[in-house]
């Protein structure tokens, strides 16, 4: 049995996004690197859906690769604790494609981490070969970086790959050399449980227990370790097989129950496959075939392709020996189909080794004939020193034929100072002529001028009359605002007297009820109790007076209860409930609800408490918060109700406001259930109201 250590994985990654977080204090990525640091406390406190839903929501914000990269190993992690080995390998590889933009050290643990999410994803499918690969690769750049930890967990891992392949003196030499050298309790734990686990293999039963006792007082010592504790049962039952079956059972199945409960997915797989393999030992093929079964659906559900094959191959043997043949056929042909697919993934990857490796000679080949080339340009760089010293002999011929030509030029240059003197005479007379060109544009730019000023005058007073206008447009505004308000709080008393009204009906209502049906019964009762000591026999009418007034009463209790609340599911009302506020306000509301099926059964009076609490808490805020946007999560988890309402309104201060009505008859509804309400508000930071309502009590 293989032994796992995710917890390591995820706190290491922990530990190096925090530390990506730290050591980068560039202005532009301080804002994101609070964003993922909030992300990873949410994944670190357990709050894991919240995580992976924001990590999501904020992935396409992210300009910077380091948080990108953080972001999808958090996902990687989130897939591979929910056993979605698919969804985390790419993720995990998303992740490898931005470290490009990670510095060095920073870049190289976060390799070494994404190797050991591939190794174990890998794994999970059962690919061993794949794994082995990644925790190679991770191994040597542990090693080559001083990374001990890391080292030893990738050491640990690839150990079990030996196991897995058949490896056995591979296996046992790494597992002691984890024992001997490393400093992690979980390492050393895990290597004692698959050291018992090989040695069971090998028959030395004696030393394979000495090494379970071992990992099994490790296991008391710290009282929390169940996973590793479902190792011992299963190896221990391992031992048991050859000496005494019924008691191997009684440890898979205890292994079983265990890993069920604590949803270990892969250890309750093996644990099936153990007892399974009993079972069909003992030719008892109904419950084996159960077994199997069962065994392959959960294979098939987890992606967990060796234990899938598996249960094809016993599934074959078991209808082989019912001679049930045509289900043989079909179980034997889809245990050869997962059987080739896996020989196929391994046989694309040596091919693609085998492509690396011809491309890398290529490359070499391309070096060298760039040497060559270089080779070639050396020597003609030679050539044209040669013919520059030819040109510079050529320039000194020049220069001597150019001696003649200065005497040309020269008189050349009198005929050109008899031109010049010419040109400046032209020169003058256009002087002239721009002289009094500039006087015209002088008095038209005094004429434009004097046209500007009445027209700036004009615009002046205009702007006057805009601004005048503004202020009349804001008095009218706020005229319009006051007649609003005044508006909205008439409707308001009309709404509360309409209540007022209502509740008058009902009470005269119940009152004419109680008077005539309840009242009438009781009078009737009262009368048959005077004569009940003359005539005894009247005690069976009275019972069923008694019974019919106790109807009477539950009925009228129960039909106090709203009618939407009696006659509807109450996710569906508060979702209707919500997306009328939407309309109504124009504020965003999102709302998150789980497990919709518990909270529709909870009991009808606690609903009503409820849909008034969502009641007082919207209307608070749409009447003083001035939010755009209220997340609203309610959630049913180990019999404890959990409300959650945030907005991003103007909030207040808790300390200098007391609770106004709303919020008081919200306080009393939660602790009528034993519940505890906290406020928490500052002003221009929003309002945040948790509400937890114990539902045992």
């Amino acid at each position: 049995m293989i032994f796992k250590f995710k917890n390591i994985f995820v706190f290491l990654f922990l530990c190096n996004a925090c530390l990506s977080i730290s050591q980068n204090s560039v202005a532009n990525s301080k804002n994101e690197d609070e964003k993922v640091a909030q992300l990873l406390d949410h994944f670190n406190n357990g709050l894991y859906k919240k995580a992976y839903q924001q990590a999501h929501a904020l992935l396409p914000t992210f300009k910077f690769g380091k948080s990108r990269t953080n972001t999808y190993l958090l996902l990687a992690y989130y897939h591979n604790r929910y056993v979605a080995t698919d969804s985390s390998i790419y993720y995990t590889h998303k992740a490898l494609e931005n470290k490009h933009n990670v510095s060095d050290s920073l870049g190289i643990r976060l390799t070494i981490l994404s190797y050991q999410l591939l190794a174990l994803n890998n794994k999970n499918k059962g690919l061993y070969e794949e794994s082995k690969n990644w925790h190679i690769k991770g191994a040597e750049l542990s090693e080559k970086h001083n990374e001990k930890n890391l080292y030893y967990t990738h050491l640990h891992d690839l150990a079990s790959a030996y196991v897995t392949l058949g490896e056995t003196k591979e296996a046992l030499e790494l597992f002691e050399k984890c024992i001997k050298f490393s400093d992690d309790n979980e390492i050393i734990l895990g290597s004692y449980i698959n050291l018992g686990a090989i040695y069971s293999s090998l028959l030395e039963y004696d030393k394979s227990n000495s090494y379970l006792q071992k990992a099994k007082a490790i296991c008391e010592k710290d009282g929390f370790r169940r996973k590793a504790s479902v190792n011992i049962l299963i190896n221990l039952g391992s031992n048991y097989l050859t000496r005494d079956k019924d008691k191997a059972l009684s440890f898979f199945y205890e292994a079983k129950d265990i890993s069920f409960k604590n949803k270990f997915y892969n250890l309750e797989l093996n644990a099936l496959g153990e007892i399974g393999n009993i079972l069909f030992n003992q030719n008892k093929d109904d419950e084996a075939l159960l077994i199997f079964t069962e065994t392959l659906v959960k294979a098939m559900q987890l992606g967990n392709l060796n234990i899938e094959m598996n249960s094809y191959l016993m599934l074959e043997k078991l209808s082989s020996r019912k001679k049930d043949y045509r289900n043989a056929y079909n179980y034997g042909k889809k245990y050869y189909q997962i059987k080739d697919s896996i020989d196929n993934s391994i046989t694309e990857k040596e091919i693609n080794r085998l492509e690396v490796k011809f491309k890398t000679l290529e490359k070499e080949k391309t070096i060298k004939s760039l040497q060559i080339e270089n080779l070639n340009k050396s020597l003609n760089i030679k050539k044209k020193e040669a013919d520059i010293e030819r040109f510079k002999l050529q320039k000194t011929i020049i220069a001597k034929q150019n001696e003649n030509q200065v005497l040309q030029l020269q008189n050349g240059v009198k005929k050109r100072k008899n031109e010049i003197s010419l040109l400046k005479e032209k020169e003058a007379v256009k002087a002239i002529e721009l002289d009094r060109e500039r006087t015209i544009k002088y008095i038209v730019l005094i004429a434009f001028f004097i046209l500007l000023v009445p027209i700036v005058g004009l615009l002046v007073i205009y702007y006057q009359k805009l601004q005048a206008q503004s202020l009349v447009n804001l008095k009218e505004k706020q005229i319009n605002e006051q007649q609003v308000i005044s508006l909205k709080k008439d409707q308001e008393l009309k709404l509360i007297k309409a209540s007022v009204r209502g509740q008058d009906l009902e009470r005269k209502k119940i009152a004419q009820v109680m008077h005539d049906s309840v009242g009438g019964n009781l009078a009737a009762i009262k009368l048959q109790f005077s004569q009940l000591s003359n005539h005894p026999e009247k005690l069976k009418l009275i019972y069923r007076q008694l019974d019919d007034t106790y109807e009477q009463v539950r009925n009228l209790s129960h039909n106090l209860l709203p009618k939407k609340i009696r006659e509807n599911d109450f996710v569906f009302l508060i979702k209707e409930y919500v997306k009328t506020v939407e309309e109504a306000s124009q504020i965003a509301i999102n709302i998150s609800i789980f497990d919709e099926v518990k909270i529709n059964k909870l009991n009808k009076i606690l609903q009503n408490e409820l849909f008034s609490i969502f009641q007082e808490l919207t209307t608070n805020t749409i009447k003083y918060a001035k939010a755009k946007t209220i997340d609203i999560q309610l959630d049913y988890l180990e019999d404890v109700l959990f409300l959650v309402y945030e907005d991003d309104g103007v909030g207040f201060d808790t300390s200098k406001t007391t609770l106004g009505i709303g919020l008081t008859n919200i306080k009393n509804r939660v602790e009528n259930y034993k519940g505890v309400l906290h406020i928490d508000s500052k002003p221009n930071r929003g309002t945040n109201i948790n509400i937890e309502i114990p539902l045992k009590a």
